[in-house]
């Protein structure tokens, strides 16, 4: 006798289509242009991603290492304190003649601490060189979160979000790579080309991108700006430190593996959260829009902080336990920084997308800049497993602040 067939046949009417992972991933490269953006996202990310070595290693080769660190600083604090600025530009004036003066001066502001750094020029005036070429980066990256929102429905919005941050944990893994190369093994100064022209690149592929090139919102807002949404602001504070507590890992794993004696897995911990970051958010960003809004970014922190605390657990067990713990802890990272993005967006007033992914950037640097502060002392102070443990602190706290705003959205 045969088998009857009780499964409901999921083609039939009234019965949902099968979910297949890779369904939503399709859905979104059939948006108007999509390889074209996915380009410009993954061009601006790489050569963001080369800067701060690319400049370590060229003020490195004439001055100490303590001036050349110094620049970095500068840099990416001209690039912090600007962001916003620029990002209401864009949103606030025709893009192209914003783009092309930030481009303008950057390039020239480049040009200046080359010549600066070749020709013997003091530290101060390279440093002030340096915040330049930070406050003049055309903000093509922060751009293109926008126009994502702007092409794309509230099907495939998730999804690109999720790919946009594997991107960016791609151009973190290739860009330093890729700068240390060319620095070390040819010259210091043929990473400035690739990025150069990289940039340059990228600039002339948004202006001629309609979808980028949109007219500037009408009302100027308050001077605030996306800063008088109180929502807003509790989202900014967790990113702040859900970036706090990924950059207080990623200081914390190196401290660990010399005081174990395991200096030469140094590469092998950062280099598997990172892995685990770009095929978490790859394989999780079209599952994610399908959790309940409210629960989404608690949830996904919640995980996150379970996966730190097993790292501080394993730290305290071998050196490879940690080593088999890194993929599993850094598995969430990029969606995280998915959803934190897609919200964002979802949150920012009318008109000042731009503005408002700016200011997301910007606390990025900031947490990062205290969690790299705080927990490096920590670690070498307290030692690394401590400093390890008190991370999920940092991670339940930035979900306390996540649920408050999605409870009072």
């Amino acid at each position: 006798m045969s088998r009857v067939r009780t499964t409901p046949d999921a083609t039939r009417p009234g019965h949902p289509a099968p979910y297949r992972l890779l369904a939503d991933y399709r859905t979104l490269m059939g948006v108007p242009g999509f390889w074209r953006l996915v380009t410009i996202g993954m061009t601006s990310k790489l050569a963001a991603s080369m800067t701060g070595l690319s400049l370590l290693l060229m003020v490195s080769s004439t001055r100490s290492y303590g001036t050349a660190g110094l620049a970095v600083s500068c840099a990416t604090l001209g690039q912090g304190l600007t962001g916003p600025l620029r990002g209401r530009l864009i949103d606030r004036h025709p893009v192209r003649p914003v783009l092309l003066g930030c481009l303008a001066a950057h390039l020239t502001a480049t040009a200046a601490v080359i010549l600066t750094v070749r020709g013997g020029g003091g530290a101060a005036l390279i440093c002030s060189l340096a915040a330049a070429v930070g406050a003049s980066a055309p903000p093509v990256a922060v751009m293109m979160r926008s126009v994502w929102h702007g092409v794309t429905t509230s099907t495939t919005l998730s999804t690109a979000m999720a790919l946009d941050a594997s991107l960016m944990g791609a151009a973190l893994i290739v860009g330093p790579v890729l700068a240390g190369w060319l620095s070390l093994s040819f010259s210091p100064l043929l990473p400035y080309a690739a990025i150069t022209v990289m940039t340059v690149t990228t600039v002339a592929l948004v202006l001629a991108n309609s979808a980028a090139v949109r007219a500037p919102s009408p009302s100027a807002g308050h001077w605030l700006g996306p800063l008088t949404s109180p929502p807003l602001r509790r989202l900014l504070a967790a990113d702040a430190l859900f970036v706090m507590a990924v950059t207080a890992v990623d200081v914390a794993l190196p401290v660990y593996a010399r005081q174990a004696h395991a200096a030469e897995l140094t590469g092998s911990y950062l280099g598997s959260l990172a892995v685990g970051s770009v095929v978490g958010s790859f394989a999780l960003g079209a599952a994610t829009k399908r959790l309940p809004h409210r629960l989404k970014l608690p949830l996904l922190l919640g995980l996150f902080a379970l996966g730190c605390a097993a790292l501080a657990l394993a730290a305290r067990l071998s050196p490879t336990a940690v080593l088999m713990v890194c993929p599993v802890a850094g598995l969430v990272i990029g969606t995280l920084f998915a959803v934190l993005r897609t919200t964002c967006g979802d949150l920012a007033p009318a008109g000042q997308v731009t503005e408002t992914m700016s200011w997301l950037s910007t606390l990025d640097m900031a947490g990062g800049a205290a969690g790299a502060a705080v927990f490096a002392h920590l670690a070498d102070t307290t030692g690394s497993p401590t400093a390890l443990a008190l991370v999920p602190v940092l991670i339940v706290t930035a979900a306390l602040i996540g649920a408050t705003r999605a409870r009072s959205r």
